[in-house]
């Protein structure tokens, strides 16, 4: 009788690609997002979807040709809220803690 091997999934292959998630807990007042880096669009996209789950806000997903996701298409494809951001009054004191 032949062996038999389970089948395991195709790896990931390195493309050398890069796809970067830029999210965060909460919106940053600097504008710097922390980043998440991916191997494929598809892995960058599956990134973005668990972020959102979680209840973070994802600001866009950039692929090697640029911005490929903006946070308004982001929040479209995931029916995700855009998160606003309240801004301050300049002459305004900032909230007591």
């Amino acid at each position: 009788m032949p062996h038999r091997t389970s089948f395991k999934a195709a790896p990931e292959y390195e493309t050398g690609e890069r796809w970067i998630i830029s999210w965060e807990t909460r919106r940053p007042d600097s504008g710097e997002w922390s980043q998440a880096v991916e191997k494929s669009e598809a892995g960058a996209v599956e990134r973005a979807r668990q972020f959102i789950k979680l209840g973070f806000i994802v600001f866009q997903i950039a692929g090697p040709a640029g911005v490929f996701l903006d946070e308004a298409e982001i929040a479209r494809r995931f029916q995700a809220p855009v998160a606003a951001k309240k801004l301050r009054v300049p002459d305004e004191p900032p909230p007591a803690v």
